[in-house]
């Protein structure tokens, strides 16, 4: 629970923050042909941005009056071009541009041209991305699916297996499973010693969530598959980030949903009885 609490204001930041890197690269190379034609109208660079500076490109359009303002109050365009591309850090896209248009505009090279490529480039870039996107989704629908599997697997473990072990099998008269304790932590209930730290966790787990008492094997079990769901989970779904966004951390939405299903979904069915 206290991952969670940590987790789920973290994801959702990060979530607005890579939408929002996301609208400024669709809108930056329309940003970008519009200076373009400024030049080629005869205007030079800083006249061309302020005259952008006027128009809308969406959630881009305050970062384009601010660099407006700064070159308005004397500041060097070398120095603005910085600033902005600080303000743009987490678009690698978007900071190799302004390196390429600062240096352009120092070697006194031809800027609309190289404004031109660079959103082309861009855009080229943007439709990569959504095709990769798209193709890469059924992986991610795919580690959905081995999560939901594993969720089933263990389900069915605690229903089947946990009777199992709990009764001792007679063949010919003889008990085959005399000295077999189903519970492997039963010897660490009333121990401290370091080697039943792991044992501790599962009892831990276990009177938290109400699974049981401690001397029952059914206790230690469901104990143990809770905590491997919520371990699988977890790093799924950071796996299915690294797939769909190329970031691990774009995969946190990913395992608070595999989070909060899994865990719900076994405690709703542990405490109705089905297993």
């Amino acid at each position: 629970m206290a991952i969670l609490v940590l987790l789920i204001p973290y994801s959702i930041f990060k979530f607005i923050e890579l939408k929002r890197m996301r609208a400024y690269e669709n809108e930056f190379p329309t940003f970008l042909r519009d200076i373009a034609e400024s030049q080629r109208a005869g205007l030079s660079i800083i006249e061309a941005l302020k005259s952008a500076s006027k128009s809308e490109y969406g959630s881009l359009t305050n970062e384009i009056r601010k660099m407006n303002n700064q070159l308005s109050w004397n500041i060097p365009l070398e120095k603005v071009l910085k600033k902005f591309s600080q303000s743009m850090k987490k678009s690698e896209t978007i900071v190799r541009a302004i390196i390429i248009i600062d240096q352009a505009n120092k070697s006194g090279g031809n800027i609309e041209e190289v404004m031109e490529s660079l959103a082309s480039n861009m855009e080229s870039i943007r439709e990569v991305q959504q095709e990769k996107s798209l193709l890469l989704n059924q992986q991610v629908v795919m580690m959905y699916a081995i999560f939901f599997i594993f969720l089933g697997i263990t389900l069915a473990l605690i229903k089947f297996l946990i009777p199992l072990l709990q009764t001792q099998s007679q063949v010919g008269g003889f008990s085959i499973l005399e000295n077999f304790n189903a519970n492997p932590c039963g010897f660490c209930i009333q121990s401290t010693d370091a080697v039943c730290i792991g044992c501790q966790t599962f009892f831990t787990v276990s009177d938290s969530f109400e699974l049981g008492k401690r001397e029952e094997a059914a206790s230690y079990y469901k104990s143990l598959f809770l905590t491997m769901i919520m371990i699988q989970g977890l790093f799924t779904g950071l796996i299915a980030g690294q797939i769909s966004n190329d970031s691990i951390v774009a995969g946190f939405k990913h395992s608070l949903v595999m989070l909060i299903s899994g865990f719900s979904i076994f405690m709703i069915i542990t405490k109705l009885g089905l297993v």
